[in-house]
């Protein structure tokens, strides 16, 4: 994981607690491809090009970045109990 990612989500948890934690809205997603355009792709595809290769970064990409994610779900919840804790232990200490 990235230190600059750790030091974004620390600035937005210390600004907003768990709530600066939550995701961001993502931009809309491109329109579908529409029935010729699947079979263009297809037709390119078995045509013997170099898209298998790019299908192959493409899912070792995904891969990298579901771990990624995986990663930044346990650290937003690691967060999330420590501030529980100090939360709890604040409020019975008076």
């Amino acid at each position: 994981m990235a230190a600059d990612t750790v030091r974004k989500w620390r600035r937005r948890f210390i600004a907003d607690r768990l709530d600066g934690l939550a995701d961001k809205p993502l931009s809309p997603q491109p329109a579908a491809m529409d029935a010729e355009g699947a079979g263009a792709a297809l037709t390119t595809a078995s045509a013997g090009s170099s898209d298998f290769s790019d299908l192959k970064k493409a899912r070792r990409r995904i891969a990298r970045l579901q771990a990624e994610l995986a990663i930044h779900k346990r650290v937003a919840q690691l967060l999330g109990d420590a501030a529980l804790s100090q939360e709890r232990t604040t409020s019975s200490g008076c």
